[in-house]
């Protein structure tokens, strides 16, 4: 590994953990690198990497139960009818070949289920969990592979899927799978609506 390539990775892995800094670059001017920025929406908080971009509405809107909570992509997202409503198939046919795209649905509330699909949130996120969604058969024309699965935080179950570009780079993946671990869960919110079953 080059000497730029660990400065890069080092950087990559400060800026995660949310420290603002100067990082030497290859002629030995320093420049900065910028912390990233807390987003937060639904009881969720998460720290968004630089370039990195919130939906300000939901992806999903006609999805009753999972409801969209959360989703963030390296691209702008916008919401545009596809076909099908339970998936953000707008963000998937967006996302470029470097791209990455992250979304969390929430599971209502279902006082009686015993949730077995919804393990503990895992100790680290990573390419290790889940498999391929049915999102592939949405979009045919969208080039991506993803990562769909399922954990709980306290009460409340969540779907995850995390959807990277054909040439999506590791730094990118790493940031990826960073906001999730960034992810804070704030007990006292809970679902205002009904499980499906």
């Amino acid at each position: 590994m080059t000497r730029r390539s660990i400065a890069a990775a080092a950087a990559a892995a400060l800026a995660l953990a949310g420290g603002a800094f100067a990082l030497v670059g290859e002629h030995g001017a320093a420049r900065p690198v910028p912390a990233p920025v807390a987003f937060r929406a639904h009881g969720l908080t998460v720290a968004l990497p630089p370039h990195w971009h919130a939906a300000r509405a939901s992806l999903t809107p006609h999805l009753v139960d999972p409801r969209e909570v959360l989703a963030v992509a390296t691209f702008a997202l916008r919401y545009r009818r596809t076909a099908c409503a339970h998936v953000a198939g707008s963000a998937l046919e967006d996302l470029g070949p470097a791209g990455a795209f992250v979304t969390l649905q929430e599971r209502g509330l279902d006082p009686g289920s015993t949730w077995p699909d919804f393990p503990e949130r895992p100790a680290r996120f990573g390419p290790q969990l889940g498999g391929p969604s049915e999102a592939a058969a949405c979009v045919p024309g969208a080039r991506f592979s993803d990562h769909w699965f399922g954990f709980s935080a306290g009460a409340r179950h969540f779907h995850a899927d995390v959807a990277f570009g054909p040439r999506a780079g590791a730094a990118t993946r790493a940031q990826a799978w960073g906001i999730l671990d960034s992810l804070r869960v704030d007990p006292g919110v809970r679902p205002d609506w009904r499980a499906s079953g």
